[in-house]
Order: structure tokens, then sequence, then C-alpha cells
């Protein structure tokens, strides 16, 4: 049975992570285009438009680092309890064909063991298969939280700083193709959503 993978578990969290905050924020653009052009109508003052860089933001984002390392975590912990398991499966598989080869079983005993082998077999392939479904709810999970975290501090900041248009940048696979570097908020939005996540779990005492 194939082993669960770290890299792979981290890399994919990363990535449906930006998926997830592209597809909200051009979300979020389509709302606000439709706003934007109300306000016109009425008369209302230009738009201000700025961006943030996705990879970035979440390369120096605390809650981000925290989550990744409690995710690695639970994965350690899933892992070596599928390898134990694993490892004892095949300690009696070993141990059976060794008995077997040397006429130390019954013909009886040896087939009653064989179907108790195989039934442990198929436990232990629905075990990976759970561990891996948790895995990724609990990936689901954590990138909600920082998704909503992320939109929640731009929604907080936006009538200080007079943002209508926050858009999500990434390198090849972001919408933006071209922004003035003056329009770029990453780095005042890390340092915000860094003293916002600072103060929260010095408030719950993490």
């Amino acid at each position: 049975m194939k082993r669960l993978n770290i890299v792979l578990y981290g890399v994919l969290f990363a990535a449906v992570i930006v998926l997830y905050i592209l597809h909200f924020t051009s979300g979020s653009v389509a709302d606000a285009t439709d706003e934007k052009e109300s306000q016109r109508q009425a008369g209302s003052a230009d738009t201000r438009i700025v961006y943030i860089d996705i990879d970035s933001v979440l390369n120096s984002y605390d809650l981000y680092y925290d989550l990744q390392q409690k995710f690695e975590t639970q994965y350690k912990t899933s892992e070596a309890e599928l390898s134990t398991k694993q490892k004892t499966f095949q300690d009696d598989v070993q141990e059976l064909d060794y008995q077997m080869r040397r006429g130390l079983i019954t013909r009886s005993d040896a087939q009653k063991r064989q179907q108790e082998l195989a039934l442990e077999e198929q436990q232990l392939m629905q075990l990976q298969n759970q561990l891996q479904t948790n895995l990724a709810e609990q990936q689901q999970v954590m990138m909600r939280q920082i998704l909503n975290s992320i939109m929640d501090y731009l929604n907080e900041v936006k009538s200080i700083h007079k943002y209508e248009f926050v858009l999500g940048s990434q390198l090849y696979s972001g919408n933006i193709l071209y922004a003035n570097d003056s329009l770029n908020i990453t780095k005042r939005v890390v340092e915000g959503l860094n003293e916002q996540y600072k103060k929260e779990k010095g408030n719950s005492g993490k």
C-alpha cells in the first residue's frame, strides 16, 4: 500500500488555498464591479484598486505557518499509526509463510489464518483511506481558516484605506499580468495579519 506523502500534502495545501483565495477574490471583484457601476451612475469618486501577492502573503503569514506545522504533526501521527499496523501485518504474513513452508501448522489452521490476514489487509486499506480522507478534510478546514482571516482583515481595513478593489496576484497562475508596484499592499497586509494573529493568540492563551 502506498504511504502518505507529506510533501505532496503540503504542496496541495498551499495550492488549494491559493486557488480558493483567487476564486473568492474574483467573486469579490465581480460584486465590486456591479457596486462600482452603481456608484459611477451616482457620480461617486474613482475606484481605488490595489493588489496583494498571494504567494508572499502565505509565505509570511504566521497563521499559515502554524497551521502547516499542525497539519504536519497530524500527518506524522497518522503515518506512524498506519506504519505500525502495516509492519505488524507484514510480520504476521511472513510468520505464516514460515510455518507453512516448514509444516509447522495444519492445512485447516493455515487456511483459517489466511482468511484472518485477508480481513486484516482489507481493514488496513480502509484505515489508510480513512486517514487520507481525514487529512484532506483537515486541509479544507485550515484552508478556510486562512481564507476567512485574510478576507475578514481586508474587509476591516478597506474603510480605513478606502479600498474598493483588492485583487489577488500569483506568479504564472494569477489573473494579473501587470500592476504598478505602488498598488502592491502585500507588506502592509502581512504586517496587519500577523499583528492581528499575534493578538488573537495572546487572548486565547496559546
